[in-house]
């Protein structure tokens, strides 16, 4: 048997949802497996000279809690992945490992499926990988909002046209940008981050850009993600003072802007790399290859 998992990237929080917004991007690692090929693990394009071949990739572990979790044993397969979606650049390339792993166990192994497939699908890759707000764009596609591990998906209209700003020289892992948040927030700025929260989510589903570039503003966390970045601070204000909406894309350190009809993403100039990868309604999939 030979299949192929398809998972697009994601880019969580879209300014003040912290740890509950997700949008997925039309950028997508495929990962197939063949259980009639030698056993292996290889890869290419993004981090295919540094992720490793030993079974110990993100992958192949989410395989096998899978396999674990259901007191069953993964055939012998050759594992290989093309990925497209940078690594810890603050674009989900954890969280797409961890769906693609457990959507390709899920099918390997026939696991019966009780109601909604994606439900099952992300409740597993978002216990392994432990951000539900990448897993969840990952498996359902579109915009995504996440209250007490429930799942809220809206379309996005073509109007909205997420540009990716990848900075080619700087990484920033997801734990140490959260190792810099603060435990307790003024009251008055949990506040404006709920009040702007549901302008991202009407402006994003409505197509508002306008709107969107008031709405894209965090009293939360990127600031102080920002401050282990500055470069990347400073390019986000440039873009920002420019009227384009513009957000830290995850934890960062890749930022997320919008094109407008009156307001194009300027060119951020050497360093930075430019990805528009349109809004993927898609989520995760799985096919025989």
């Amino acid at each position: 048997m030979r299949l192929r998992a398809t998972v697009p990237a994601t880019s969580a929080n879209l300014g003040p949802g912290f740890d509950c917004f997700g949008l997925a991007l039309d950028l997508c690692n495929e990962v197939s497996v063949d259980t009639d090929a030698e056993r292996g693990v290889t890869w290419e394009g993004e981090g295919g000279d540094e992720l490793p071949s030993d079974g110990t990739d993100a992958v192949s572990r989410a395989m096998r809690r899978i396999a674990e979790a259901a007191g069953e044993e993964l055939p012998p397969f050759r594992l290989h992945g093309l990925n497209r979606i940078p690594l810890a650049r603050g674009l989900g390339s954890s969280s797409a490992a961890a769906v693609a792993g457990v959507a390709l166990a899920r099918t390997l192994l026939r696991l019966p499926e009780d109601g909604d497939p994606r439900a099952a699908l992300f409740d597993a890759a978002a216990e392994i990988e432990g951000h539900p707000d990448n897993a969840a764009p990952a498996v359902y596609g579109g915009l995504t909002v996440i209250a007490d591990r429930r799942v809220l998906r809206f379309d996005v209209p073509e109007t909205i046209r997420p540009v990716v700003l990848v900075p080619e020289h700087v990484r920033l892992s997801t734990e140490v940008a959260r190792r810099v948040l603060h435990e307790r927030v003024p009251l008055a700025d949990a506040v404006a981050n709920v009040a702007h929260g549901a302008l991202v989510v009407h402006a994003i589903t409505t197509g508002d850009a306008d709107l969107l570039s008031i709405g894209l503003r965090d009293r939360l966390h990127e600031d102080v993600r920002m401050a282990l970045v500055p470069q990347v601070g400073e390019m986000r204000e440039r873009i920002r003072s420019t009227g384009v909406p513009v957000c830290v894309s995850g934890s960062g350190p890749s930022l997320l802007a919008f094109d407008t009809d009156t307001r194009p993403v300027p060119d951020p100039g050497e360093g930075w790399r430019v990805l528009r990868p349109g809004v993927r309604d898609a989520g995760a999939e799985v096919r025989e290859a």
